[in-house]
């Protein structure tokens, strides 16, 4: 209930916008709110993890530089106006020119390139990658819920027998039951992320699972992120084609000689849309992915978050209609 269906399936009778039930349907709870989940990590990512400024401090411009130099002389050659003559003349001067390119965009990285847009467009384009990011990242914990149920169940059952022994009702078995329905899957839930530092009891320390699996958890998150979400071809994609790509394409008016026609320079920034689309086995990418070490910093950053903080990665999950869980459980 909490992933699937994928997409609302039922009818539409008395039910509210993005919500994942009406009087006769249902869409899994993570689906259904896509939107505003996708929000709340993409600020924890933007706000607390990565600083696209940093990340792209790391590129060497001239080597970077002379791994597009292919890609971008064969799109003027292309698409420019007497693209072989300017792509022959060019040539030489290509990685100098792009060169100049990265320093200006590492200096001005944030004003070309929204990563809260990269990181939320993942989302929002496709709901199955954030399914199946909570999944991955919370897989202990959903498992935990479902063997949980057998062992509460199982206790509270003796209470409700030992009612039914004492009051032989017939309206004791639905009520307890329901009780028991209710308060298994409300202990469950505190369990997971409550306390949420540690907490001495006696002999024992306290503290909510997911919390408890900080190092763990956030290996696999950044991990998941660098590979779906934060990759080469999506930044340069987003570079190329977003909705900033106009100040990009200034950016790069400006770092090339005055010389060289407009109709030259935007043929060249059409490179970076032919590079978006290549494999992420393309060198400039394997690059770049090295080199922003996007990963690497994730899973560091996260691992130094207060646990409170740490819990806005899955707690979104359970927070949004936990009363409804609860109460169908």
């Amino acid at each position: 209930m909490l992933f699937y269906p994928i997409e609302y399936m039922g009818t539409d009778w008395f039910r509210e916008t993005n919500s994942p039930y009406g009087l006769f349907g249902w869409q899994g709870v993570v689906p259904a709110r896509t939107e505003r989940m996708a929000s709340r990590l993409t600020t924890v990512v933007t706000a607390k993890l990565l600083s696209l400024r940093e990340a792209f401090s790391r590129l060497e411009p001239e080597k970077f530089a002379a791994l597009l130099s292919p890609t971008v002389q064969e799109s003027i050659r292309r698409d420019a106006p007497n693209g072989a003559w300017w792509a022959w003349v060019l040539g030489p001067l290509l990685p100098w020119a792009l060169a100049r390119v990265v320093r200006e965009l590492q200096s001005n990285v944030d004003e070309v390139l929204d990563l809260r847009e990269v990181v939320l467009s993942a989302f929002m384009r496709d709901k199955l990658v954030l399914v199946e990011l909570f999944q991955k990242v919370g897989k202990v914990e959903l498992d935990f819920l479902v063997v949980s149920g057998a062992y509460f169940g199982a206790l509270l059952g003796m209470a409700q027998m030992a009612l039914w022994i004492a009051v032989p009702r017939g309206w004791t078995l639905p009520i307890a039951g329901a009780l028991v329905g209710y308060a298994t899957n409300w202990i469950a839930i505190k369990l997971l992320f409550e306390p949420a530092d540690p907490t001495p009891c006696g002999p024992f320390v306290l503290q909510g699972l997911f919390e408890a699996r900080q190092p763990e958890v956030s290996s696999e998150f950044s991990t998941f992120l660098s590979e779906r979400v934060l990759t080469s071809p999506r930044l340069i994609d987003e570079l190329a084609n977003g909705k900033l790509k106009t100040r990009f394409e200034q950016l790069v008016r400006s770092a090339v000689p005055f010389v060289v026609p407009d109709a030259v320079v935007a043929a060249a920034a059409n490179g970076l849309r032919d590079l978006a689309l290549e494999s992420k086995t393309h060198p400039a990418h394997i690059y770049v992915e090295e080199r922003l070490a996007i990963e690497e910093t994730l899973c560091y950053r996260l691992q130094r978050l207060s646990p409170m903080e740490f819990e806005d990665l899955l707690h979104p999950v359970f927070q949004e209609d936990e009363i409804i869980l609860i109460i169908v459980g």
